[in-house]
Parts: structure tokens; C-alpha cells; sequence
């Protein structure tokens, strides 16, 4: 019975990992990104195989309950641009994976041109909404969501000086699409499974309570947090990236 419930982590490693799918739900719900960035580096160390597929399950799973909760404003036209660039990413992530085995070098790529981009916004530098940044933002986010699960900084960078309920909207709806790119991305080489979906489906009651708690959360970081938060979110992200890369 409690290796049905448990698996092979056991009931006190569980609770860990349900703890961080539970407040990961609720910083996904809340600003539209994150999730990866909250749960993976602590599913990680609890099994390996959680990443990345587990979490892109789950974070599928919470970005589509947010998105159908803030439908009407999603921006629809942006958000097929941005899936366009993330399919082309997911395709490049998955390939470069079944032929190299690891993708230090991209990892280290990214989570540098992500930093600068902070960086950059700090300062006077806007990147502004275009058909193309959006084409660029979602072709980074396919290959840095499927080679590690966290696939947000990019797209927070052109979308942090939108309105906050477009954000959180928006940018679920592209990751609750986009993950579906990298899910069959993974699974075209084999690297999605059924133990993958039976690891998430253990932690999925985590990830709804999270969800439901956060409707009462959204107001508070609608009150000028949302920017900061994502440029956070983006550095954390980064950095959690180089860590893994390195280590």
C-alpha cells in the first residue's frame, strides 16, 4: 500500500516533493511562469526521473487549469507566434538529447543570455512585443524547457511590461501548449514514458490544492509585484540552470 501511494521515495521524501509541486502551482497560477523553476531542483535530488519529464507533466497540467481559469485574456495572436518559435525549440532540445546525452553547453548558453537580459531590463533596455521577439522568445523557451524543465525566462523578458492579467493568462496558455511540443518531443525519442506519467499523478492533489489556493493570491501580486517577480524568477532560473550544468 504505501509503495502504491509513495513509490519508491518513501512517505517523508513524498511530502517534500508534494510541498514543492504545491507552492510551484501556486507561483504558476499566480504570475503565469515558474514552475519549473520551483518544483524541478527539488524533485531532482528526491528521484532523478521527475526531470524532465514528470515536471513537465505536471506543469502542463497547472498551466492549462490556469489558463481555461483566465481565458478571456489570453492574447491569441501572440501566443501562436511564441508557439511557433517553441515547437522549433522543443525539436532541437529533444534531437540534440537523443544524439549527445547532455546539453551542458546549451544550458550555459541560455542561463547566460538570460542573465544579460535581466541585466539589460534593470537598466533602460525594453524589448519590444513584436512578431519576432515573441518567435526568438518561444524558440528559447522550447529548448530550455525540454532540455530542463524550465522554460520561462525568455518569455517573462518580452512579456514583463504587459498588464498583469494578459501575463498570467497568456503565458499559461503558451506553456500549457508549448509543454505538449516538448512532452511528444521527449516521447518521439523515447524519453517519456509511463513511469513518468504515474511519478506526476502521485503529486497531482499537491498540485490542485495550490491551484485553488492561488485565486486568492492573484490580487496581491497584480499590486505592482508582477514585474519583479518575474525578472526574479528569470535570475533564479538562470542560476539554477548554470548549478545544474556545472554540478
Amino acid at each position: 500500500m504505501t509503495e502504491l501511494l509513495f513509490g519508491q521515495i518513501g512517505p517523508g521524501a513524498f511530502a517534500l516533493a508534494a510541498g514543492a509541486v504545491f507552492f510551484a502551482a501556486i507561483l504558476q497560477s499566480t504570475t503565469g511562469m515558474g514552475f519549473g523553476l520551483t518544483a524541478a531542483p527539488i524533485l531532482v535530488l528526491i528521484d532523478p526521473r521527475f526531470v524532465p519529464s514528470s515536471v513537465l507533466l505536471l506543469g502542463l497540467l497547472v498551466a492549462s487549469l490556469s489558463a481555461i481559469r483566465g481565458r478571456a485574456d489570453v492574447a491569441g495572436r501572440e501566443m501562436v507566434v511564441a508557439l511557433a518559435g517553441r515547437v522549433a525549440g522543443a525539436l532541437i532540445a529533444a534531437a540534440t538529447l537523443a544524439a549527445l546525452g547532455g546539453t551542458t553547453l546549451f544550458s550555459l548558453l541560455f542561463a547566460g543570455l538570460v542573465l544579460l537580459a535581466v541585466l539589460l531590463s534593470i537598466g533602460r533596455w525594453h524589448v519590444r512585443l513584436t512578431p519576432l521577439s515573441l518567435f526568438v522568445a518561444g524558440l528559447s523557451s522550447g529548448v530550455m524547457g525540454t532540455v530542463t524543465a524550465i522554460g520561462a525566462p525568455p518569455m517573462g523578458i518580452v512579456y514583463q511590461h504587459s498588464p498583469a492579467p494578459k501575463v498570467r493568462a497568456t503565458l499559461n496558455g503558451f506553456f500549457a501548449l508549448g509543454t505538449v511540443a516538448s512532452i511528444a518531443s521527449l516521447a518521439a525519442f523515447g524519453l517519456f514514458t509511463s513511469e513518468h506519467v504515474l511519478l506526476a499523478l502521485r503529486l497531482f492533489p499537491a498540485l490542485l490544492a495550490g491551484f485553488w489556493l492561488s485565486r486568492w493570491l492573484t490580487g496581491i501580486v497584480d499590486r505592482g509585484l508582477l514585474r519583479p517577480l518575474i525578472l526574479v524568477i528569470c535570475v533564479a532560473s538562470s542560476l539554477a540552470i548554470v548549478w545544474k550544468a556545472l554540478t
